[in-house]
């Protein structure tokens, strides 16, 4: 399989999916943070910067199986100004989401911050679900999860997967707090 790993950071959805016990011959990883670059190149070897996602041509990508990405969050977040997909990170999703359609993964997997459900009103967040149903051919679930039920932290998640409808058979979700 083959690993797009946007807003990628330290790499924790790459990680993740390792301890999963997937199994990668190519990944790309896009993060524009010069240490957690660093730090991403640390433990991933073998790993492709492809620098910023808004350069990303999917035409000099191998096929791309697994797309994951927690896109910029500060624009949705409750502790911020509150800009939504009008923002200037947060709008940046719209990059993953050409990513997706062009490349036609799988399936790829979401993270954001709680907020995303509220941000105006709540329209961020179907827009969002719209975007990616306009793709078509994936079936989409998401949940808003709590990371102390996996890890040493405190913090709300909203974690939408996407997956092709021959891919799957089971629901991904609902996830309870005892796994």
């Amino acid at each position: 399989m083959n690993l797009l790993d946007l807003f990628s950071g330290i790499g924790g959805f790459h990680l993740g999916l390792q301890k999963a016990g997937f199994t990668f011959d190519w990944v790309g990883f896009s993060e524009i943070d010069k240490y957690a670059k660093q730090t991403y190149k640390k433990h991933f070897k073998e790993a492709v910067d492809l620098g910023d996602v808004r350069t990303i041509q999917y035409q000099k990508l191998p096929k791309i199986n697994v797309i994951t990405f927690g896109s910029p969050c500060q624009d949705f977040s409750i502790a911020g100004k509150r800009s939504g997909l009008q923002g200037h990170r947060s709008s940046l999703i719209g990059e993953a989401i050409r990513l997706i359609s062009e490349c036609r993964p799988d399936f790829f997997i979401w993270e954001n911050v709680k907020g995303t459900f509220s941000s105006n009103d709540g329209a961020d967040f179907w827009a969002i679900i719209q975007a990616f149903s306009n793709i078509g051919s994936y079936r989409l679930e998401w949940q808003l999860l709590n990371t102390r039920w996996f890890l040493p932290q405190n913090r709300e998640r909203i974690y939408l997967v996407g997956y092709t409808g021959d891919k799957g058979g089971r629901s991904v979700f609902p996830i309870g707090e005892n796994g």
